[in-house]
């Protein structure tokens, strides 16, 4: 006995191997929508969707990797921003590109965050440090000190050595309070 299921091949439906996609006619619910082709459609386009925000990932990854190497000098380029018009990049997609690899290097989104929410929702995160869905940094959460110097001499001094300014200020004050206190006291002095 024959089955008389109708095959129907329609030339435009083709999987990723280019291997053309064959539709059941029997499988066809009332409104003229077939499930099969439906559900097909479906996990293509997600696999499609996935497999375009990986290929993001990659093409971040590697931009960041010719902009902090500055392999782009190798052929002859003068900057960056050069080396990414002759590619096609639009500038502020490569710079988006850029900040979303330094975040993840820094540890405040994870890659996996990144194929899972895509590229608009982390920029909106981003934009707004202070989300709660993003994962703690690993960088110091301490708002940087601001002083006014009085000398320009000093200021030179303290700007060109500023991790050695942030590490004798941090020793002074675990270690050497009475220095703090004795300095505190001659400055209310003068002050009067």
């Amino acid at each position: 006995m024959k089955n008389n299921t109708k095959l129907i091949i329609n030339k435009r439906d083709i999987d990723s191997e280019g291997n053309a996609l064959l539709v059941d006619s029997s499988n066809v619910s009332k409104n003229g929508v077939e499930t099969d082709r439906y559900n097909t459609l479906k996990k293509k386009l997600y696999v499609n969707l996935r497999e375009g925000v990986s290929n993001r990932v990659e093409c971040m990854k590697i931009l960041k990797e010719i902009k902090d190497n500055e392999y782009y000098k190798l052929d002859g380029y003068k900057s960056f921003d050069a080396f990414i018009k002759d590619y096609d990049v639009a500038k502020t997609q490569a710079y988006n590109y850029l900040k979303i690899a330094n975040a993840i290097e820094a540890g405040v989104i994870e890659e996996q965050y990144v194929l899972d929410n895509g590229f608009r929702l982390i920029l909106s995160v981003l934009k707004d440090k202070e989300s709660p869905v993003l994962k703690k940094s690993k960088q110091n959460s301490i708002k940087p000190l601001r002083f006014q110097l009085k000398t320009q001499e000093s200021y030179d001094f303290y700007k060109s050595n500023a991790k050695f300014t942030s590490f004798m200020m941090q020793e002074i004050f675990e270690n050497q309070k009475d220095l703090i206190s004795k300095l505190l006291k001659m400055y209310k002095q003068l002050k009067g």
